[in-house]
């Protein structure tokens, strides 16, 4: 394995491991026509999956995905499937509207929020917590039995992001005093550690049953991900690049990532899902399409936090999630 990061389009990805993907099933979170997720299933389609299970909280969302996948594509077969993720009670009727179909060889969570104004989810936590973390917590511990029939090689990939590195868990007050110390950003930062500690424990347990479990970081990619940054977020941006590196929570100092597409945000994702030189890596955290762990500060790394979090995560959704 290179741990040389490199940016790349999907089809570089693709061309090399790409065969893998024949005649999986793929079910992707966050499914719109302006999102890593949406420009993912169009790129999968490619490499002729048996089925491309689309979820968003609208069908509307979906669409032209379909459209694009059936012009390029025709028989692969795409169905959308309604997922609200700031409702558990959704996730969880949405997990039995796919009974009838009997294994999932890659499930791939890519839908978020990021810095919206304070708000609650249905569960009453605070929205970036409750969407970008706590809703995969349970998708993942009800489609797992899923995953496990598939076998060997199939994955389970959470979306995280470069905040994660300035993120950590305010164990003693997750939700912000309710909203009174409500800071878009560090809620943002927390809800990303939270999806790499999870995937951290998650990949350790099932790393003797051969399922491949990454978090991923797709770089700075302009989506819809960004609707609710503040007017002139793109120039904030740039300001903070002048003004040089960031520091994470250890004191190290890393770069903002420059700006790319969705194809190279989508590459890393399919690199975490098939690439068989990371194979020997379960629960890493990827960047640029390499294990990217040394990223991570020592927050992140310490397992006693893994072990925090999923005891805090069961009492939280109400789901025992034993392995």
């Amino acid at each position: 394995m290179s741990n040389k990061q490199q940016i790349l389009r999907c089809e570089v990805i693709l061309q090399k491991y790409g065969k893998a993907l024949s005649g999986k099933t793929v079910l992707i979170t966050g499914v719109s026509d302006d999102s890593i997720a949406g420009e993912l299933a169009v790129q999968l389609a490619r490499a002729d999956p048996a089925l491309l299970i689309l979820t968003a909280r609208a069908e509307s969302k979906v669409v032209r995905i379909q459209e694009k996948i059936k012009s390029k594509k025709p028989n692969v077969k795409t169905r959308f499937l309604h997922m609200d993720l700031s409702d558990l009670s959704a996730v969880r009727e949405a997990v039995k509207e796919i009974n009838d179909v009997p294994h999932i060889d890659h499930l791939v969570c890519v839908a978020g929020v990021m810095f919206p104004p304070h708000g609650k989810t249905k569960d009453g936590f605070e929205s970036q917590l409750g969407v970008n973390y706590l809703a995969n917590f349970v998708l993942v511990k009800l489609l797992l039995p899923k995953v496990r029939v598939a076998g060997p090689s199939s994955s389970i990939v959470i979306m995280a992001s470069s905040m994660a590195r300035q993120g950590k868990m305010h164990f003693d007050d997750v939700c912000f005093s309710d909203g009174k110390t409500y800071d878009p950003m560090v809620a943002y930062g927390q809800s990303n550690a939270a999806r790499v500690m999870f995937v951290k424990r998650l990949g350790e347990k099932l790393c003797d049953e051969q399922i491949r479990v990454f978090s991923v970081d797709p770089g700075a990619v302009q989506s819809g991900l960004q609707r609710h940054c503040p007017p002139g977020f793109l120039d904030q941006v740039a300001e903070w690049k002048k003004a040089g590196p960031m520091v994470d929570l250890d004191g190290n100092t890393f770069d903002i990532p420059p700006w790319t597409g969705t194809s190279e945000g989508a590459a890393t994702v399919i690199t975490a899902m098939i690439d068989p030189t990371i194979t020997g890596y379960n629960g890493s955290y990827l960047n640029q399409n390499a294990i990217s762990d040394h990223e991570l500060h020592t927050h992140l790394r310490d397992s006693n936090n893994w072990t925090k979090l999923w005891g805090l995560s069961e009492v939280l959704t109400g789901e025992t999630f034993s392995l």
